[in-house]
C-alpha cells in the first residue's frame, strides 16, 4: 500500500457523531459513535484501553429522532488511544 493513501473499504462510512452505550462481558460502557457503517463503527471512549481485538460487543444505536434504537453485535477490529473500531457480525 502507497504511504498517503487509504484502502478502499468495503462499506461507505457515514460520520454519524452521538453518544452510545455499548456492552462487553454483560458490563456496560459509555461512548461517542463518531462514524459508521453497514460494515461496522468507530467509538469514541475512554475506556478504549481495556479491550483487546476479538472481543465481542453489543452496541446500542439511537435513531437520529432518539425516539427508537438499533442493536447491534459485533468485535473489536482494532483500538486506539481514542476508541475502538468495531466489525459487525
Amino acid at each position: 500500500m502507497k504511504k498517503g493513501i487509504e484502502p478502499k473499504r468495503f462499506h461507505e462510512r457515514m460520520y454519524y457523531t452521538v453518544d452510545v452505550i455499548f456492552a462487553h462481558r454483560e458490563r456496560a460502557y459509555q461512548g461517542t459513535l463518531k462514524n459508521l457503517s453497514t460494515g461496522g463503527a468507530f467509538i469514541k471512549t475512554n475506556s478504549a484501553n481495556i479491550f483487546s481485538k476479538g472481543d465481542y460487543i453489543t452496541i446500542s444505536i439511537p435513531y437520529t429522532t432518539g425516539k427508537k434504537h438499533v442493536k447491534r453485535n459485533g468485535t473489536v477490529k482494532w483500538r486506539n488511544n481514542e476508541g475502538i473500531a468495531i466489525e459487525f457480525n
